[in-house]
């Protein structure tokens, strides 16, 4: 079962739904106007879109849900397993870098 954070990760995992999502924080935004900033249309256009709208990146508005506006929440949980993981790999890469040295007297 997926859940928000490979929903989230699997719709930026793919450019040009990056390049529609950076298009969207500019603001709300019609279809059409995706369609000539990233040079994507039709069918393709919508499936990008559908796969950003099931993870909850963008948000359909208007009577004719033809207004599509980005909402960020999701990078939220995205950052937040990116920043767990960065510590991890942190303090375990300086826990592996500590030499240990035998104590005066002790056998090497």
């Amino acid at each position: 079962m997926a859940t928000a954070l490979d929903a989230t990760l699997l719709a930026l995992a793919d450019p040009t739904r990056r390049r529609i999502f950076e298009v969207l924080l500019a603001g709300a935004t019609r279809v059409a106007e995706i369609a000539d900033a990233v040079g994507v249309k039709g069918d393709d256009l919508c499936e990008h879109l559908a796969t950003m709208e099931a993870a909850g990146l963008v948000v359909r508005q208007g009577e004719d849900g033809g207004t599509i506006t980005a909402d960020p929440a999701p990078l939220d949980i995205a950052a937040e397993w990116i920043n767990t993981n960065r510590e991890l790999w942190t303090m375990r890469s300086q826990m592996q870098s500590v030499s240990v040295e035998p104590a005066p007297g002790e056998a090497q």
